[in-house]
């Protein structure tokens, strides 16, 4: 049995090796991105939100909290001096890095409440879960699967002031997302895919940089899903064919080099990585 998320598959796409480390070896890294950990707590917090409760900068706080001695990889726009005081810029790069994102954190969830809150009429749901059933060429169902969650389904106000039943997506960004994202890129058309009864899609933007966010909504057209399920399918096929090669142009993708170099130049793994066996 094979299941596939969208982050797997992107993984897969990055560097098929990287792939077999990860999701078949089960190989992880002590050393966890900050853009991942924010996420998570950022995550919970505007669940809280989103579902009408006050304490979201507590749920936040909390979260966030619980990274503050674990090893963290940091971006160069994660640290916003602006946001320190003097004291605090006396202290180290992690511990001020660690703080600027705390700062940032409750005004990325103020900029939800003051400015996206507003437009959406009623929350349906939150953290739904999406399976797509695998299906051979005879029209058997198989053990594949594609799987993901879903943020939430609403009733949101478009800028025309309808009021549409949409599935929509929170994203953290440190750049504005394009207009047409909803159609162009392939996460909310994998939704979509699943989600025959829903026409309306978005995503709900919140820039790290300046604060600012940005409620992108459109339709999504038969021919991007079937394109999106067809490149999960592939994807599928080749992971069973045991087609795990190297892609030798990914090793510094995102700006830093991938966890997994040492391994692959070396012959060994560094000492941050270890085999998860347990999961």
């Amino acid at each position: 049995m094979t299941r596939l998320s969208f982050s797997a598959r992107e993984k897969y796409e990055l560097c098929p090796y990287k792939y077999y480390l990860h999701y078949v070896m089960r190989y992880r890294s002590s050393l966890q991105s900050s853009a991942l950990c924010f996420g998570n707590a950022l995550d919970l917090a505007l669940n809280n939100l989103l579902e009408g409760k006050k304490d979201y900068h507590d749920v936040f706080d909390s979260e966030w909290s619980k990274y503050k001695n674990d090893k963290i990889e940091y971006y160069k726009s994660d640290l916003d001096t602006l946001l320190l005081s003097k004291q605090e810029l006396a202290l180290s790069t992690e511990e001020q890095n660690f703080l600027s994102l705390s700062y940032k954190g409750h005004l990325l969830l103020d900029s939800y409440e003051k400015e996206i809150m507003p437009r959406i009429k009623e929350v349906i749901s939150i953290q739904e879960e999406l399976k797509i059933n695998g299906y051979d060429e005879y029209g058997e169902s198989t053990e594949d699967s594609i799987y993901g969650k879903l943020d939430l389904i609403a009733l949101i106000e478009t800028e025309s002031g309808e009021i549409v039943k949409a599935l929509l997506d929170n994203k953290t960004t440190s750049e504005p997302y394009p207009k047409n994202s909803v159609q162009k890129k392939d996460q909310l058309a994998l939704y979509a895919a699943g989600f025959n009864d829903i026409e309306w899609f978005g995503y709900l933007t919140l820039n790290k940089k300046n604060y600012k966010t940005q409620i992108i909504l459109d339709k999504i057209g038969n021919n991007k899903k079937e394109e999106v399920i067809k490149k999960f399918v592939d994807t599928l096929d080749k992971i069973k064919n045991n087609d795990f090669e190297k892609n030798n142009k990914s090793c510094y993708a995102f700006g830093r080099r991938c966890e997994f170099w040492t391994h692959c130049y070396q012959g060994y793994f560094n000492s941050d990585i270890y085999q998860n066996e347990k999961e």
